[in-house]
């Protein structure tokens, strides 16, 4: 066998061993279960919510409220007493002369119904100073219309709808999955198989290169995977959000551009996080006493960087994290997704990140062959720095 068939049969087992699609559909199903249940739980905790009697004694006439029942009271310091036994609160409202109305409930304790009363409480009282004002229901309304501020974006191609709007957030965050994943895949891919002591037959057969490079390949490819399943994810959450919300669906505009571009930035930011991490893994004796294993967390500052930029994509700070390697594989997707990108400006960039690639991915084999066959002990620093410059 040659090497790429050696790379390929490692590679395949690798994701093979992380992919079980049997846990895939049950992940799937189970999430889908936790989130019908998320949108109903604030429906159902209503639902079954007991009625709570409220003594109120206000010159108004109270709306009426789910779950609530008022009680006409003349005195407060009366209702007090009962505060707890037959009444759940005592809703004190008084005019005042600056405000308008002042409203003060008395409890025992907190509870989520309070909150509730509270904003439908204050939103009834504004609307009653407004009434108090002997207003006629056109002065009212103009009163309760804000202002309209519209921002009006002169370059067609840089305006974006709310689902657009949103499509840079869901690039970074199913980046930051996949980041995370590669951390604890790579993590159990090596030193599980390090500390089992299959080393010495696997060398054998094939090159500490191989090795690393099949690892990186299988588990890139899980993490793309795991990316896809997180996005349609996110979307079909949306969608169905919308849709329970009586609102339009919307979709992000995706163009081949923002799709190719994203799709191989991601590849290649993949690929070189994760000989980074095959790497650095290899030297690591005890994951579980290593005082190295949380240097492996440092690729997560590379996918924050662009959540740092997320709000100004095109700003100076922005340009220059999608040139430099290790930061443009997350940030340039976004730049991209918020338009006004030349094909060759990300294509210049993701040059410089194959590049950057190929340059760690070679380092990263010097370092997996001096770390990969030590037992009982870690390499130290400087033989670490030794070997990454090929000395």
């Amino acid at each position: 066998m040659n090497r790429w068939q050696h790379i390929l049969r490692i590679g395949g087992f690798e994701f093979r061993r992380f992919f079980k699609w049997k846990q895939e559909v049950f992940s799937l199903v189970l999430m889908g279960v936790l989130f019908a249940i998320s949108i109903g739980w604030g429906q159902l905790k209503v639902a079954l919510e007991e009625t709570h009697q409220v003594a109120v004694v206000a010159p108004l006439t109270m709306p009426e409220l789910d779950n609530i029942t008022w009680v006409p009271a003349t005195n407060t310091s009366q209702a007090m007493t009962e505060l707890g036994t037959t009444y759940a609160g005592v809703l004190t409202i008084t005019v005042d002369a600056e405000q308008g109305y002042l409203a003060e409930l008395a409890v025992l304790s907190n509870a989520g119904w309070q909150d509730r009363m509270s904003q439908a409480i204050s939103s009834y009282l504004q609307q009653q100073k407004l009434n108090d004002l002997a207003l006629n229901e056109e002065q009212i309304a103009f009163l309760n219309q804000p202002p309209s501020f519209v921002v009006a974006v002169q370059n067609q191609d840089r305006a974006r709808s709310s689902a657009n709007k949103a499509l840079p957030t869901l690039i970074l965050v199913s980046i930051m999955v996949a980041v995370f994943g590669s951390f604890g895949l790579m993590m159990t891919a090596i030193t599980q198989e390090k500390q089992q002591r299959v080393t010495e037959q696997l060398l054998t057969l094939i090159t500490p290169s191989q090795w690393m490079d099949g690892k990186i390949l299988g588990i890139t490819l899980h993490c793309l995977k795991s990316m896809a399943t997180i996005l349609i994810l996110i979307v079909l959450v949306v969608l169905v959000m919308s849709v329970v919300a009586g609102d339009a669906m919307t979709y992000p505009e995706v163009s081949w551009q923002l799709f190719v571009a994203t799709t191989l930035f991601a590849l290649l930011g993949l690929a070189m996080i994760n000989a980074m991490m095959a790497g650095f893994a290899a030297t690591i004796d005890d994951p579980n006493h290593s005082g190295r294993s949380a240097m492996m967390l440092i690729p997560a500052l590379f996918v924050g960087a662009g959540f740092g930029v997320m709000d100004t994509p095109q700003g100076l700070l922005a340009q220059i994290l999608s040139w430099f390697p290790l930061t443009s594989f997350a940030v340039m997707p976004i730049r991209v997704a918020d338009g006004g990108v030349a094909w060759w400006e990300w294509s210049g960039s993701l040059v410089v990140l194959f590049l950057t690639t190929y340059i760690i991915r070679s380092a990263a084999v010097r370092l997996f062959t001096l770390g990969i066959t030590m037992y009982g002990k870690e390499p130290s620093w400087r033989s670490m720095g030794r070997a990454l410059i090929g000395r």
